[in-house]
């Protein structure tokens, strides 16, 4: 069959084929010679206006991002307001199939990996945004202070689903979180306690700063769980407690906290109230 002789059903389809493929090659190629670099001094700008954190970003690419096309940045440090860093191996992103756009709240997939841990999920920006993912093998301990404030410090690995988005008085959502082979510290402890795991579940917000529906602790020394309420407060440190733990503690420790006063039972069990505040802890 001569071109004259072919159906216009197939005619049709080949014309269409062809400026189908010409619109392709031309999308790859401009992506080819997109310019990344610029693109990237204008996302650093526009973090450092509205945060006040430096960001420097090294090679920008595209790349796969959470199984589909969009941009990925190698070398990733992050100057905090406080002069704390973060540095990443690898950061990408891309527009997130998600409703929220139609509310105009763009939504955006994101991965992040580096030494002192990963993430994956998905950032919704405007009024009401947050994150949805998952953290993975965190090291909290080198984390930014601003991070982690108050005095309960936490050292180890930790696993984390995240659920969170911004409220009137903070951050509003869930936390489920695993650490392993970690330590506590708190000005408060007679010494450092090391654990073996710590689980838990949170919820922020609301009339509270946070609900803690279970924090569990396997330790060497000391384990139990605790429950309770943390209220709201300017300062994390000023934030209003009212816990309550229940410990079985080791034969180790037993003797030290008898002779601060703490009534620890014949079979090791502790239970006490906690009340006043993060920096100054009332124990009943």
């Amino acid at each position: 069959m001569t071109e004259a002789e072919e159906a216009p059903e197939g005619r049709t389809l080949r014309v269409g084929t062809i400026v189908l493929a010409g619109v392709a090659l031309t999308l790859f190629f401009m992506l080819l010679r997109f310019p990344y670099e610029r693109l990237a001094d204008r996302i650093a700008e526009s973090v450092e206006h509205r945060t006040g954190a430096r960001l420097q970003l090294g090679e920008v690419s595209l790349g796969l991002v959470r199984w589909g096309p969009g941009l990925t940045a190698d070398g990733v440090r992050v100057r905090m307001p406080s002069g704390s860093r973060v540095e990443l191996d690898r950061v990408g992103v891309r527009p997130a199939l998600s409703l929220s756009w139609l509310r105009g709240r763009p939504a955006l997939a994101t991965e992040a990996d580096g030494a002192q841990g990963g993430a994956h999920g998905v950032i919704t920006l405007g009024e009401g945004g947050g994150f949805r993912g998952r953290l993975e093998a965190v090291q909290l301990g080198e984390l930014p202070a601003e991070l982690l404030s108050g005095p309960l410090q936490i050292e180890g690995r930790v696993d984390a689903d995240v659920d969170l988005a911004g409220g009137q008085r903070g951050s509003e959502g869930r936390v489920v979180f695993q650490a392993r082979e970690g330590l506590l510290q708190h000005p408060g402890f007679p010494l450092p306690i090391p654990f073996d795991s710590l689980e838990g579940e949170i919820d922020l917000g609301g009339d509270r700063m946070a609900a803690i529906r279970r924090f569990d602790l396997s330790s060497p020394l000391a384990s139990g769980r605790a429950t309770g309420n943390v209220g709201h407060a300017a300062v994390f440190a000023d934030a209003p407690l009212d816990l309550d733990i229940e410990l079985v503690v080791s034969d180790a420790i037993r003797g030290s906290l008898n002779a601060q006063g703490v009534k620890v039972g014949k079979d090791g069990r502790l239970r006490m109230n906690v009340m006043g505040t993060p920096a100054e802890p009332i124990v009943r």
